[in-house]
């Protein structure tokens, strides 16, 4: 089993990393961050608050993740039940420039601005991470570099002391051999993941009619307002899809400026995120459902007679992937119960949201709000001494994680990240070792408290069981 080291002096830990599994040369490399992920550019930003050099990566030319490429507009907030907000750092930062909804481009915007304002980041973009190297070491594996090809087929190799895997499926930690899970396999049923999701935009929707029309006595549990309308669901319950592996359970519009709506309805089962020829084909289905929806709704929901498919998201948005197995582990039972531990590194209180992985399934959404506490060690592949984690892959079960892979709680997962990078490399401590030690871990949350995060919530910190949550992990 294995422990944290309470109450053991920063010190003492220093010391066993220098003995045990020193990573050669941290201070003369960058921070690598791997992903152009909001969580990555957190990742980045406070890496490099902290005073490292930092190398960013992003997959495409544009920075933001699944806002920009796959149009997700708004937040899924975490806020305690009476509504207040219980999530400060960089995310208040990202909120206070973009609002409660957005448009893609101002995301882009937001990110790019973040990044350039630090002088220490050195961005790439338009690069995928395809390899890796690693050496064995006593306590685990050390990436010493990653490949990395861009969109013209080059290829160019990055040395790397200290990473921050900010990719959304956690592919550096999964190339280097961690261990891990995919979609709901720890329940023992299957190894199905939520379905995938490719949004689209409408022109001609009179928004407007739309918002006067809705009442929950006809439409369920959702609302409408001047930027946002969500549920629907005893509409959609009419509602046939056209193939056999789609369900349209209710949607989920944003208003644009311009005045085109963007649509987040169509979920496509079965699809496996984690490879290209699964996304083309989540995205051959979709484009197909999209008319017969659109009809559909034009025949039925006011405001909507007029609607006109404009266009699809660059990307299609994936829910889940991977689960790696961490030192330790966040479980459903944390969440219902808001136990916040003594390393959380964030809160976050968004509803249990798990979409059907069958047609047959029913939803399962719990808008009873907890709040619960992020375990930093929860971010630290425990296969791996110089990884560390800030993506929806965190170590969570498949339950926990219909919570957890929310945007705002990936961005303070981010910044815990980065600053952990950055103490890593200026104390030449491993991950697991960082997770273990008391002294350590309080470093990070008081340099995360100084940029405005909140890790407490009520009148005192509600502590879990160190010893027993470090064990869920194995």
């Amino acid at each position: 089993m294995v422990r944290r080291i309470a109450g053991v002096a920063v010190i003492s830990a220093l010391l066993f990393s220098l003995f045990v599994a020193p990573v050669a040369a941290q201070e003369q490399q960058p921070v690598l961050v791997v992903g152009g992920t909001p969580a990555g550019v957190a990742a980045a930003v406070a890496a490099a608050r902290q005073g490292a050099d930092v190398t960013l990566v992003a997959r495409r030319d544009v920075l933001g993740g699944v806002l920009t490429d796959a149009m997700m507009d708004q937040w899924d907030f975490n806020l305690s039940p009476d509504g207040a907000a219980i999530q400060g750092g960089l995310f208040t930062e990202i909120h206070a420039a973009l609002g409660d909804a957005f448009t893609p481009d101002a995301a882009a915007r937001t990110f790019a601005m973040l990044v350039a304002a630090e002088p220490r980041i050195h961005l790439i973009t338009g690069a995928r991470a395809t390899d890796v190297s690693s050496r064995a070491t006593l306590t685990g594996r050390a990436v010493t570099g990653v490949r990395f090809r861009r969109d013209d087929g080059s290829r160019f190799d990055l040395a790397a002391a200290t990473v921050v895997d900010a990719t959304d499926d956690g592919d550096v930690a999964a190339m280097a051999g961690a261990r891990y899970d995919v979609g709901r396999q720890d329940t023992g049923l299957d190894e199905r993941m939520q379905p995938v999701t490719l949004m689209f935009t409408v022109r001609g929707v009179d928004w407007h009619a739309l918002v006067d029309d809705y009442t929950v006595a006809r439409y369920g549990r959702g609302g409408a307002g001047l930027r946002r309308a969500w549920g629907y669901a005893k509409l959609l319950a009419e509602y046939q899809p056209l193939a056999a592996n789609v369900v349209v359970r209710d949607l989920n519009l944003g208003r644009e400026p311009d005045g085109e709506v963007t649509v987040n309805a169509i979920n496509v089962l079965g699809i496996d995120g984690r490879y290209d020829g699964e996304i083309a084909r989540a995205r051959r289905v979709s484009e197909r459902e999209t008319p017969h929806l659109l009809a559909f709704l034009r025949d039925r929901l006011p405001g909507f007679e007029h609607a006109a498919l404009s266009r699809f998201a660059d990307a299609v948005y994936v829910r889940e992937t991977r689960h790696f197995a961490g030192v330790e582990r966040l479980t459903a039972d944390d969440v219902w119960n808001g136990k916040i531990p003594d390393d959380t590194i964030g809160l976050s209180s968004y509803p249990l949201d798990l979409h059907p992985v069958t047609p047959g399934d029913r939803p399962a959404y719990a808008p009873i709000r907890h709040v619960y506490g992020i375990p930093f060690g929860t971010l630290v592949p425990r296969d791996l001494v110089n990884v560390i984690l800030a993506s929806p892959a965190i170590s969570a079960t498949h339950i926990a994680a219909g919570s957890a892979r929310v945007i705002p709680t990936t961005i303070e997962e981010g910044e815990a990240a980065g600053i952990a990078a950055a103490l890593a490399q200026r104390l030449h401590l491993t991950f697991g070792t960082l997770a273990r030690d008391a002294g350590a871990i309080g470093l990070v949350r008081e340099q995360l408290e100084r940029g405005g995060a909140i890790l407490t919530y009520g009148a005192t910190t509600r502590t879990a069981d160190a010893a027993a949550r470090t064990a869920k992990g194995l």
